[in-house]
């Protein structure tokens, strides 16, 4: 096997990517996935696009021209979960193609204090190797009991349930509502699974544990390295997202050369997504995801069905609704974002000059600014330690961005209030919840971190936060 055509040809490999799309590989139509997505350099050349969306009966030549093959979140018959984790370098955005074992040695403590936690829950799930770190996925079956709960647990806005209710050419039928509120249950399950998670192994990993891909320290002969815990898919509509099918290539380095420099782009191979099962040692599975042949009799072997967790997801629900993080939702929820007619009054006349520099300026200028997890972290932060209601806050990034700022980002198929919401719920809660403990939150480190755009500006962000401890 020399490309990922003749990789792709293999009767095997098709048929684990089939199950994971909830079917089989000779009848995609039987495919509970609503879509999938090819992404790959193929496209590039040929479309000038890096992407591409299709039905499920697009199965077949999204792997005989090649492509990365993603199916979608959304399913006919359950609610799908999928955590995320992935190792990033902002100073050295290659480091996990170039040094992949010394990367993955880092995640090592997060994946063994996942593995336990997934154990303790009683949660049985599929994990994947990423090009980048991991995914952990199960299944809640549609109508379940567990399923209802999540139903009572989720909230969605009006303007979110008028997109689910509407076709459109990327939505070829409507998102039930139960299905939607189910889907931001989910998240913030999630949401509580990842507050343990972090806690569990927080102490034996050798670097920070993030949500999301924030702008963390390096200096002092340190890389600026993280582990992101990605929970941004509950910040789009369901309609919007999509996750890697075990078995696929991966060319995100093949096509993202701005990225990660030429030279990797040209000397590391295409990598694939394996399935990392039982005791098989990490370096041998690395070695897999490099060879077509390994990663093919891999693929002879087991199967990549996603197991469905009904009666114990359950009892995390529980363990959830339990919780202070579900206190604090409940909080959230409790009020309303300013109806648009009094935004001139309201969220347009925050006066931003009574805040720090670091906290005005993305608000001053949104676009991209307020797209980036780094600086709504930070302003969540901040206006949640000086008194402000969590959902105003929500409703103040909601504000900037169904304002015209020339957005980089393409709003047609999103949601304003949903994706603002996720934001300030997510790193709010770590605050109120004391998971996030501003350790970063100080004057030093904004200026370490080129986030101060103006030194001894006269406030104090370390004042604020010993205010609230």
């Amino acid at each position: 096997m020399r490309t990922s055509i003749d990789y792709y040809a293999n009767p095997s490999v098709r048929e684990r990517i089939a199950e994971y799309c909830g079917g089989t590989g000779a009848e995609p139509l039987s495919f509970t996935a609503e879509y999938l997505v090819g992404y790959g350099a193929y496209l590039k050349a040929s479309q000038r696009k890096e992407f591409i969306s299709s039905d499920v009966s697009g199965f077949h030549w999204i792997l005989d021209n090649g492509l990365d093959i993603f199916r979608s979140l959304w399913d006919k018959e359950s609610t799908l979960g999928v955590l995320d984790v992935e190792y990033y370098n902002l100073d050295y955005p290659g480091e996990i193609y170039y040094d992949p074992a010394g990367c993955f040695t880092k995640l090592e403590p997060l994946y063994g204090a996942i593995q336990s936690k997934f154990d303790e829950w009683r949660i049985p799930h599929l994990t994947l190797m990423t090009g980048q770190g991991y995914h952990f996925a199960w299944k809640v079956p549609a109508d379940s009991p567990a399923d209802r709960q999540l139903e009572r647990i989720g909230h969605i806005s009006d303007s979110l349930a008028d997109i689910y209710s509407t076709i459109t050419t990327h939505r070829h039928r409507r998102v039930s509502f139960q299905h939607g509120q189910a889907f931001d249950g989910l998240g913030r399950v999630m949401e509580f699974m990842c507050h343990e998670i972090i806690r569990a192994a927080s102490e034996a990993s050798r670097i920070p544990l993030v949500f999301s891909d924030v702008v963390v320290g390096g200096g002092r002969g340190r890389f600026a390295e993280a582990i992101s815990l990605d929970l941004s898919a509950f910040g789009d509509p369901i309609t919007m997202r999509d996750i890697r099918c075990p078995f696929s290539t991966h060319q995100k380095h093949k096509v993202q050369i701005y990225k990660v420099g030429r030279r990797i782009a040209r000397e590391i191979p295409i990598q694939l997504t394996l399935p990392r099962r039982g005791d098989v040692p990490l370096k041998d599975l690395l070695n897999s995801r490099r060879r077509y042949a390994a990663a093919a009799e891999l693929a002879s072997t087991g199967n990549c069905l996603l197991p469905p967790a009904a009666e114990s997801f359950g009892e995390l629900i529980q363990k959830y609704a339990a919780s202070p993080l579900a206190a604090f939702h409940k909080e959230y929820d409790s009020a309303d974002h300013d109806p648009p007619d009094d935004w001139p009054s309201t969220y347009d006349a925050f006066d931003l000059s009574s805040v720090p520099p670091c906290i005005a300026a993305p608000l001053l200028h949104p676009n991209p600014n307020v797209l980036q997890p780094t600086h709504l972290q930070n302003i969540a932060r901040y206006l949640y330690l000086t008194g402000w209601h969590p959902k105003h806050i929500g409703g103040l990034i909601r504000s900037k961005y169904e304002h015209d700022h020339g957005w980089i980002e393409d709003w047609t198929h999103l949601d304003a209030s949903t994706r603002a919401d996720f934001w300030i719920r997510l790193y709010s809660g770590a605050v109120a919840t004391g998971l996030d403990r501003l350790i970063d939150f100080n004057c030093v480190s904004m200026q370490e971190r080129h986030l101060c755009p103006r030194p001894w500006c006269g406030h104090n962000l370390a004042a604020v936060r010993s205010v609230t401890s």
